[in-house]
Formats: C-alpha cells, structure tokens, sequence
C-alpha cells in the first residue's frame, strides 16, 4: 500500500511595511513634473522606504513571525525556509540560514532563490513540491526586497516605480490541497531590458537597475493574460470560482491593460496595493494578499488566481485558497 501523499495549502500571511514613505507628489517637484503627473502615469501615491535598521533578515523576520503566528505554527516546527529577493547584492551567504536562527526555526533548512518579481510565486510552488514529496510538512516562504538600495536617485523611471517591502507566507501539510498547479516560464533574450548598470569607475555605488519600461510593458501587457487563463485551466477552474486576481503590482496602468484584457466579471476583486506600497518586486503579491484580507475585500476560504512575473524574464501563475 502507497503512502497517503500530502498537498501543500496557505496557512498564514504576514508582511512588513517600512515606516519610510516617498509620495509622487514630492517626485514630481524632484523631477521637474507637473503635479499629478508620476502617479497617474504608475498608479502610485506612495511608495514604501527602508530605513537602516530595515535589513532584509529584519524586514523578513518581522513579516515570518507574522506569517507563523496567522498560521498558529512555532517557529521550530519549520521544515525548510525559502528566502525570495530580487535585489540582493549578494553580500551574505544564504539569508535564508540567517531568516531561519532569527527566528527561532532551528531544524529548519533553507535556500534563497531569485525568480525575479516572480520569486514568491516560485516559492510558493517549491514549498508545495517539498510538501508533495515528503520532504516537508511545514514551509516557509519570505520575500524581502530593498530596491532602494539599486535604485539610482537620479532616474525617474525606476525611482517613480519601485519600493522596499517584506512578505511572508506558510504552506502546510494537508489532505486536500490549496495550490494549484503552477504555469511558469522564462524569456531570456528580455533580460536587458530589466538589469543592472555597472557602475563608473571609481563610484560609491553598487550597480543600478536599469529598465526599459516601455519594451517590459508591452511584452508582459501581451503575454500575461494568456499565462492568468492558462493557471486557471491548470487549476480546472473558471472566473466564476475565483474570488480575487492578484497580479505582481509592477504599475497601475499594466494592471489596468491585463484586466481588461483579461475581460474579468465584475465581482472578482483586483489587487492594487501599489497605491500605498509601490513596487515591491517579489514581496508585492504577498503585500496584496495580505492587504485583501485586511480589508476584507477577500474573505478565508476564497481562491484568488496569483500572476507573478518580472526581470528575467520569468513569470509563475498560480490559484490558491486564501488562509
């Protein structure tokens, strides 16, 4: 007789938001704009700033213990953390064995990945294979992201975009599962369009995110909706039983084109914690999960359709049932 195989389900969601704020009403008298102008051309008011202190493994471990505690788990019953960033600048060796003695998960074991803006969409994918295995029955998913950090000051098109966040998910053991299938993908030849600059010789900097935001928008405007229908048919579902689509919130008006591209009914909600956070990269849907259920615009129990996508190029679609 085959032994019963688990499936991996959200339990807890936690995230951490800096106190930092930029407004676009302070960017558009930096950049010489007029008022108004940077949030109706992204979507945002305000983005989210680290301060010192905000280190990844802090902000990470501010939004894990959140997490743990919405999923009613101790820390030391981690199996395995999965450390999610797509602005590292790689100068400490596995955050994730770092996250894991922050917080108390000490037979924990743990990797970082970089799946671009998709990493927690991946994560959560990776965390329930482990599940599925038997390699795991309690994960640990964080994305932390501190793009302030490669963000040049002087360029309006990522200054006016891009935020510092931390997000974190559990995905437990369970009978019957609450993540579906993932449709994934990369395009390599798109990489330049979203990479670093090396620095001049001599600078006091680390190298800067450079973007050609025009070619990034139209790329994933065209290709995204069919990856969103593709997860639903990978889930056997229909808009009709989804509650919430939760796309990376990457700029107001690519999530304005997807949606009507998309052609959704009126009652699915739509994510739009870029407003307030700005683009948090890999920590942005786990920022809007957590924001859905806090205003309970989405409701435990509901199945929201979860689209990641960004430099890489890589994207990773998803349903799951909220915790």
């Amino acid at each position: 007789m085959e032994p019963t195989r688990s499936a991996g389900r959200l339990t807890g969601i936690g995230v951490h938001r800096p106190a930092g704020l930029l407004s676009s009403a302070e960017l558009d008298t930096r950049f010489g704009r007029e008022a108004g102008w940077i949030e109706q051309i992204t979507g945002i008011r305000t983005r989210l700033k680290a301060g010192p202190d905000d280190t990844f493994v802090e902000m990470a471990a501010q939004a894990a213990d959140k997490a743990l505690a919405h999923a009613g788990l101790a820390p030391d019953a981690v199996d395995c953390v999965l450390f999610s960033s797509a602005s590292s600048l790689g100068q400490e060796a596995c955050r994730a064995a770092s996250l894991a003695h922050r917080i108390g998960a000490t037979r924990a074991g743990g990797f970082d990945l970089d799946g671009g803006c998709a990493g927690f969409s991946y994560g959560l994918a990776l965390a329930s294979g482990l599940i599925a295995a038997g390699q795991a029955r309690q994960v640990l998913v964080v994305a932390a992201e501190r793009l302030s950090d490669i963000t040049d000051p002087t360029d309006c098109e990522t200054v006016m975009i891009f935020g510092d966040a931390a997000g974190a998910a559990v995905v437990s053991a369970a009978e019957r599962g609450g993540i579906s299938p993932a449709v994934w993908g990369t395009h390599g030849p798109g990489a330049p369009w979203m990479t670093g600059t090396p620095p001049e010789p001599g600078a006091q900097h680390p190298p800067y995110l450079h973007m050609d935001g025009t070619r990034v928008v139209r790329w994933f405007g065209s290709r995204m909706p069919q990856v969103a229908r593709a997860a639903l048919d990978a889930a056997e579902l229909t808009w009709d039983d989804v509650a919430a689509f939760v796309p990376h919130q990457c700029n107001g008006r690519l999530i304005d084109l997807m949606v009507r591209r998309l052609r959704l009914p009126p009652r699915v909600a739509v994510a739009r914690s870029i407003v307030s956070d700005g683009n948090t990269s890999s920590a942005s849907i786990p920022l809007a999960l957590e924001r859905l259920l806090a205003t309970g615009t989405a409701q435990p129990g509901d199945k929201a359709l979860l689209l990641g996508f960004g430099a890489g190029l890589t994207w990773c679609a998803q349903v799951v049932e909220l915790p």
